[in-house]
């Protein structure tokens, strides 16, 4: 929370978008009753599957094996995310990590929390990257080590609609750091919101081509 949040935090707290009366952006209660959970199924083709793996047509397509989403990217997830990326309102960022944590299952002990960097030009604009404040809070319910294994280069953004074209794009922008940390890593990527998946697609790929072992990821929100 930066210190402008930090001081209308105190003269005018936070109420839940949902009750308008408890404490916080999204308390529990609401938390349990405002979210859409979907079902779990394959993030690529929605076909549904087992704790949400990637089903067996589309692992050809994919090094990723599991892709948890917490929410439908609808009505209170839309409104948590427009406060967080476009309202500078950091502390969205706990309702989000905790509906994360909610979905996620037991993974290894030693499970590396990363994060999808966000286009340099975004993080200068909302002063942080969401996707890193998001991994650093659910790393830290789950007591998993986290770290920043992958940058952004230059300052562009996302501008393909197709699935390809976005692959490309985050592909040529992403390059691998700290890469004796990747190698035989059992890794959970966190990012806020997927569309076509293509985005956590390259960042898989970097991360495998680097040396990981195993590749999961669990996003916040996803269209329908």
């Amino acid at each position: 929370m930066n210190l402008v949040e930090t001081v209308i935090s105190i003269i005018a707290p936070h109420k839940c978008i949902i009750c308008r009366i408890n404490g916080g952006l999204l308390c529990d209660p609401c938390r349990l009753t405002g979210l859409s959970e979907p079902p779990a199924r394959c993030y690529r083709c929605h076909a549904a599957s087992v704790q949400s793996q990637v089903c067996q047509k589309c692992r050809k397509h994919t090094v990723l094996r599991h892709v948890w989403v917490a929410s439908d990217y609808q009505d209170t997830a839309k409104e948590l995310l427009h406060r967080l990326k476009f309202e500078r309102t950091s502390s969205a960022a706990e309702p989000i990590a905790a509906a994360i944590d909610n979905i996620l299952p037991d993974l290894p002990p030693g499970t590396l929390v990363v994060y999808v960097p966000t286009a340099n030009s975004r993080v200068r604009i909302r002063g942080y990257d969401q996707a890193k404040l998001i991994a650093q809070k659910v790393a830290k319910r789950r007591n998993w080590p986290y770290q920043t294994l992958l940058m952004r280069k230059g300052s562009s953004r996302q501008v393909g609609s197709g699935r390809q074209d976005r692959f490309k794009q985050i592909e040529s922008a992403l390059l691998p750091v700290k890469q004796g940390n990747i190698k035989s890593a059992n890794i959970l990527m966190i990012d806020d919101v997927t569309t076509t998946g293509a985005t956590l697609e390259a960042a898989a790929k970097i991360l495998k081509s680097a040396g990981a072992q195993t590749i999961d990821a669990a996003v916040f929100a996803q269209p329908v």
